[in-house]
């Protein structure tokens, strides 16, 4: 009899259980689940920069290529890339205040690295805007000489975007006063146009993914990226459309899934480790149990690592070498690894089947397999333990998870 009414208790529980949770179960069960696990390392800000930048990238890229996945494909980075700076000399001559850049191909020490890393498979491209900031808006502080801007018009030659405020470094919004402004939808295609153009000039190839500066785009940049046929956006998570008055993200939507689509039938990536050492709290440790969360959930291992770690001073940039290398090593020891960049995650979560292309050098690698129908039911439960600390609580009271010693 106490038998027959702990089944029941158990029914009753399991039955309130999916009615209250039926619509996250499917939606997770609908996500795309890995065996053969996907690692991408994103490197946003990448582009015009001073010499030494050409030769940290190439230790960056040095340090990517000791390490295979079980194809033995080379360790890849996504660089986001910066197409062009200000021209802070020009910009303070021009009597109407309008704006001037200086792009990419004008500093060919780094654009050098680039090329070299496309062609050896370590370095793929991936657009991240015309600049880190809004021209217009950022010439127009420097006509009123504004205070922010005071380094920028003080630098005789090439001047780094870096040491901006972070409010201006938003590409698609006007940060000069919180809150923040959208650019005008005109404004928006004719950037997005144009840096589209100048992306497949210096890189034979149109870009096919992005990442917008300080995470900061809305619905309409999406339809111009999709009018130039971007079908990739990598975010952290969620998308911002602007920040409040006191600088504070706004996000919407808060919470995106890899593999999830918007109106445009764009599919969004999602980066999940953070290997960020020059802020202090992103370590080699902290960024493994992330990635093994992630192998657990047959996601993607999506490691986040701004250029910033590689660019500073020369005892941060070996630091951050050897983090990342030991962490791509720890990696690498758990079982079927695959290196690939955002665009071709992008390409094979559209068509799974499909064979890897690396269109930028034009090498192709084999299938990524994926899980399927009752194999995927470990890690569809570990997605839901790792996300709903709710849920997890309701099944520790019902007994649908027993817990173990160990």
């Amino acid at each position: 009899m106490i038998l027959l009414y702990i089944f029941l208790f158990w029914l009753l529980s399991l039955i309130l259980l999916l009615t209250w949770k039926l619509a996250l179960f499917k939606k997770t069960w609908k996500e795309p689940y890995f065996s053969d696990i996907p690692v991408l390392i994103e490197s946003d800000d990448w582009g015009p920069g001073g010499d030494f930048h050409a030769t940290r990238l190439d230790k960056l890229l040095t340090t990517l290529s000791q390490h295979l996945d079980s194809t033995n494909r080379k360790a890849i980075l996504t660089a986001d890339i910066v197409l062009a700076v200000p021209d802070t000399e020009k910009i303070q001559h021009n009597s109407n205040g309008s704006y001037s850049r200086i792009s990419l191909e004008h500093f060919p020490e780094i654009y050098a690295s680039m090329l070299s890393g496309v062609k050896q498979g370590t370095f793929v491209p991936q657009l991240h805007g015309m600049e880190h900031l809004n021209g217009n808006a950022f010439a127009q502080l420097c006509k009123q000489k504004d205070s922010r801007t005071e380094q920028a018009r003080a630098t005789q030659n090439w001047w780094d975007w870096e040491t901006l405020e972070s409010p201006l470094q938003g590409h698609y919004v006007n940060g000069g006063t919180l809150p923040t402004t959208p650019i005008s939808n005109v404004e928006a295609i004719q950037i997005i146009d144009s840096a589209s153009q100048l992306f497949t000039q210096l890189f034979k190839y149109p870009t096919q993914s992005t990442v917008a500066p300080c995470y900061l785009w809305n619905d309409e940049i999406e339809t111009a990226w999709n009018n130039q046929n971007i079908q990739t956006i990598q975010t952290a998570g969620y998308r911002c459309t602007g920040r409040d008055n006191t600088g504070k993200h706004i996000q919407n939507p808060s919470l995106i899934r890899v593999g999830e689509r918007n109106k445009n039938d764009q599919i969004y990536l999602v980066r999940n480790v953070m290997f960020e050492p020059v802020d202090g709290k992103n370590t080699t440790e902290t960024a493994y149990q992330e990635s093994i969360a992630a192998y657990k959930q047959a996601q993607p291992i999506t490691i986040s690592t701004h250029r910033y770690n590689y660019t500073r001073d020369e005892e941060q940039c070996d630091d951050s070498l050897t983090g990342l290398n030991n962490l791509i090593d720890k990696i690498t020891k758990l079982p079927n690894i695959r290196f690939l960049s955002s665009p071709e995650l992008g390409e094979i979560i559209r068509s799974p089947e499909q064979v890897i292309i690396n269109h930028f050098n034009n090498t192709q690698w084999k299938s990524v397999n994926t899980l399927t129908g009752h194999k995927k039911l470990s890690a569809f439960l570990y997605r839901l333990y790792f996300r709903n600390p709710k849920l997890v609580l309701a099944s520790y009271i019902t007994g649908f998870i027993i817990p173990l010693p160990g």
